[in-house]
């Protein structure tokens, strides 16, 4: 018989392997933007890496659903909602970023360069002579 020929079986991926892969790549992804996140230098990096962990958990949440049959239960019930409150705290932080951009460029506007008063708003000061 000749490859790809009528007699030979197709080799399917076991389910399991492929399970292992996706989760190993989710925890990689997740580990990865955990570095960003305490590597960043600004609030916008910050945020970013933020996003990207919360990413990253709601893929691997996904995948312990998809894949719950093949898991084993009392596992998969304990890292699920784990998953959840991380990816809940982490749009909390990415929400609380913004925030805090939006307060330090009012912050600097209100303490920025002030315009010159003009001459005839400023007060006489009090001759010493009299």
């Amino acid at each position: 018989m000749t490859p790809g020929g009528a007699g030979v079986a197709q080799r399917h991926p076991d389910p399991v392997d492929v399970l292992a892969r996706h989760l190993r790549a989710r925890a990689t992804e997740f580990l990865r933007a955990l570095r960003l996140h305490r590597d960043a230098a600004t609030p916008e990096d910050s945020a970013e890496a933020a996003r990207a962990l919360g990413r990253a958990a709601r893929r691997i949440g996904a995948g312990l659903y998809t894949f719950r049959p093949a898991l084993d239960p009392s596992w998969s019930r304990t890292l699920g909602p784990e998953l959840a409150w991380v990816s809940g705290t982490l749009s909390q932080e990415d929400a609380c970023a913004t925030r805090l951009t939006r307060l330090l460029e009012a912050l600097h506007h209100l303490t920025g360069p002030a315009a010159p008063t003009p001459p005839s708003a400023r007060r006489p000061t009090p001759s010493t002579s009299g």
